[in-house]
């Protein structure tokens, strides 16, 4: 062989390595697959469509970022075993691809690069809290990629004016009529009159807090006192003193699940025994009761969602989640659930995945028949919900309001720790 024909022969080589590599850049058809890693097999069915997702894998969210996954995750498994997206005439399965945030905003935000700039994705399912969904939502605008977001201040995240976010949730008011609403169903005679909050020393919490403080005014209580501390403090003794010497007997307070069992445990040191306690944001996890047992009874906390609401689906969903979970319930699942059932509908109606068209599919539309029943989004992407009103009572969930025929229960006044 002479040397100028092994030239030739090892440049066609090198140039059809090339050729392959770009063929396989590029998708069967030749398409971009940099929206959703969208892959192909060349008959009517078989494909996937990769969707990302940010999540709070691990740091003090992670209690409730565990029902948004085990959602996530079980949304997309009906979904495939129901014969996946149609897109085009073609069927596709979806599958998840995750980012942990760590339960922080800026992590959260790079979380959001990973998923867009490394894995190619542009259909982003979001994590839960408002500041941590904030940070990701920044990301998704830059790079307009479209972010299918819960659990994160639907007036918030509207005023802030995302161009690729849709948001389902409720606003700081909604959430804060919601222990007021419970309140209601008592004796009015019974209800006590000075109210207080503890709360995270964060917007989040303090924007809660001046809307609880302005609803108890409204409906004629007096706001005695509001405790703030750092998030991840070990002692919140200081707290529960000052709250106490202040006479409050109707107490709120939103802290993470890790949080809130501290709390929670040093209350019943002080032996501070307010007559009503509601919680929001952690007070929900499942994970209350596991760590305090018999202490989380009485203690009131909000939700997104029960299976007794009469939602299609909503019932099932909600024993698959016992059957997992050693028979607990769940008030997130079906919010995260519904997510996913949203976005595989807007791809159909899309009849693609590229983001504009996604969002498009989203904002201003309403879907019917989800677990979380029809859910409307307005012109700029935004949903809004009903609060959900809850109590654990005996080492249960307890549904309060809406009081539902054969699904809520009477609410039961704080026991005083001396006398359980």
């Amino acid at each position: 062989m002479t040397r100028r024909l092994a030239l030739v022969l090892s440049l066609v080589l090198v140039l059809g390595v090339l050729a392959v590599g770009v063929l396989s850049a590029c998708g069967a058809s030749g398409g971009s697959t940099s929206s959703t890693t969208t892959e192909e097999t060349g008959d009517s069915g078989g494909g996937t469509i990769t969707i990302g997702a940010v999540n709070s894998m691990t740091g003090p969210g992670a209690m409730m970022g565990s029902e948004q996954k085990w959602a996530y995750d079980k949304a997309v498994a009906d979904i495939n075993a129901a014969g996946g997206v149609t897109m085009n005439g073609k069927q596709y399965q979806l599958e998840l691809k995750y980012a942990d945030d760590q339960s922080d905003a800026s992590k959260a935000a790079a979380a959001m690069e990973q998923l867009i700039k490394i894995d190619g994705l542009k259909l982003i399912l979001s994590t839960e809290t408002t500041p941590v969904n904030q940070a990701a939502a920044t990301v998704a605008d830059k790079y307009k990629a479209f972010y299918m977001m819960t659990v994160a201040w639907a007036d918030w995240i509207e005023k802030d004016g995302y161009q690729w976010v849709a948001d389902y949730f409720f606003t700081p008011a909604i959430a804060a009529a919601v222990p007021f609403e419970m309140v209601k169903t008592m004796p009015a005679d019974e209800v006590p009159q000075k109210w207080g909050m503890f709360t995270e020393d964060n917007p989040d919490g303090q924007g809660l807090a001046a809307g609880v403080e302005a609803t108890a005014k409204a409906n004629g209580y007096t706001w005695a006192y509001t405790a703030a501390a750092t998030p991840g403090s070990k002692d919140y003794s200081s707290s529960i003193l000052k709250l106490k010497e202040a006479g409050v007997d109707s107490l709120m307070a939103f802290c993470n699940p890790a949080d809130a069992i501290t709390f929670v445990k040093q209350m019943k040191e002080a032996n501070y025994s307010p007559k009503f306690f509601f919680g929001w944001k952690g007070f929900w996890a499942n994970q209350i009761p596991q760590a305090i047992g018999a202490d989380a009874n009485y203690l009131g906390h909000d939700g997104f969602w029960n299976m007794d609401l009469g939602y299609p689906g909503a019932k099932e969903l909600g024993e698959a989640f016992a059957a997992d979970h050693n028979g607990d319930t769940s008030v997130s699942i079906g919010l995260e659930y519904a997510a996913v059932q949203m976005l595989a509908e807007a791809i159909e109606n899309a009849g693609s995945t590229d983001p504009a068209a996604v969002r498009d599919a989203v904002w201003g539309q309403t879907f019917t028949g989800t677990v979380m029943g029809d859910v409307t989004y307005n012109a700029n992407g935004i949903a809004v919900m009903q609060g959900i009103g809850n109590e654990w009572i005996n080492e249960k969930r307890a549904l309060i309001v809406p009081q539902v025929e054969g699904g809520s229960v009477p609410m039961e006044w704080f026991v005083p720790w001396d006398q359980r």
